[in-house]
């Protein structure tokens, strides 16, 4: 069985007060999240890069064997849509490199824009800039990237695709790379975001992810439907359903 690290898109919100973070709020929202989950998705630099110096506090400020996924800026993806991207592709390293110099990076995910197609030479060139050391996980948002020849070209450069729970995409179980990677979005209308998930769905997925375990080394898994702390609730009970080990010294979240 491979390891299984669950943990949240994004920890610094309001509205997790009182339910995820103490009734009068944490000094440090990330300090106290460590406490809880193993992982985060770090969703700000999809909207602004961070200076490095920022990444490098994200670092100090978490235990050794935490870890940190990061999305890749919507520059990259959504403005320049994969296209004369390297200066861009340089910033975004720059912030990365406190987190990968400390060995807790777990990836880079790349969120395409559902209004980007597949054209496999574009996708070809773009992931042919990408260092072959970094671990990088790729998330479809339009059915065309649903094909043989998508899953190949990620296979070919060692990049996960990220196995989305959606209201637009099925969840496609395919494993393209040493990690496998999801994301929970939630089902809300008209917010997908806005959603907290049952017991019974949450159950549905224990043997996808134990059946994922069994063909990667690792499995980092990520709640994104942060309304009213729901991600948190939801990705405690996933976690004590698989029977995943709460991190060292965690605090009890009052759910």
């Amino acid at each position: 069985m491979s390891e299984i690290l669950l943990g949240t898109s994004g920890w610094d919100y309001p509205e997790w007060v009182g339910r995820v973070y103490p009734p009068h709020g944490a000094t440090d929202k990330l300090r106290y999240y460590a406490q809880l989950f193993p992982i985060v998705e770090v969703n700000s630099t999809f909207y602004r890069l961070p200076p490095p110096s920022v990444a490098a506090s994200w670092v100090r400020r978490t235990p050794g064997r935490f870890r940190f996924a990061a999305k890749f800026p919507q520059t990259i993806t959504h403005d320049l849509r994969l296209v004369g991207t390297d200066e861009e592709l340089q910033r975004f390293l720059a912030v990365l490199k406190p987190i990968r110099d400390a060995g807790k990076l777990a990836a880079a995910l790349l969120q395409l824009p559902p209004s980007l197609p597949f054209e496999p030479s574009i996708v070809r060139s773009f992931y042919a800039t990408l260092p072959r050391d970094l671990p990088v996980a790729v998330e479809f948002r339009e059915r065309s990237w649903l094909v043989d020849a998508s899953y190949a070209l990620l296979k070919e450069f060692g990049l996960a695709h990220v196995i989305v729970d959606g209201p637009h995409l099925p969840p496609v179980l395919t494993v393209t790379a040493p990690f496998a990677y999801v994301r929970w979005h939630g089902h809300g209308s008209p917010l997908w975001y806005d959603y907290l998930y049952s017991a019974d769905e949450l159950a549905g997925w224990v043997p996808r992810i134990r059946t994922l375990s069994e063909e990667v080394a690792t499995v980092y898994g990520f709640f994104n439907n942060h309304f009213r702390g729901d991600a948190a609730v939801n990705c405690t009970t996933l976690s004590q359903e698989l029977g995943l080990p709460p991190p060292p010294g965690s605090a009890r979240l009052d759910a």
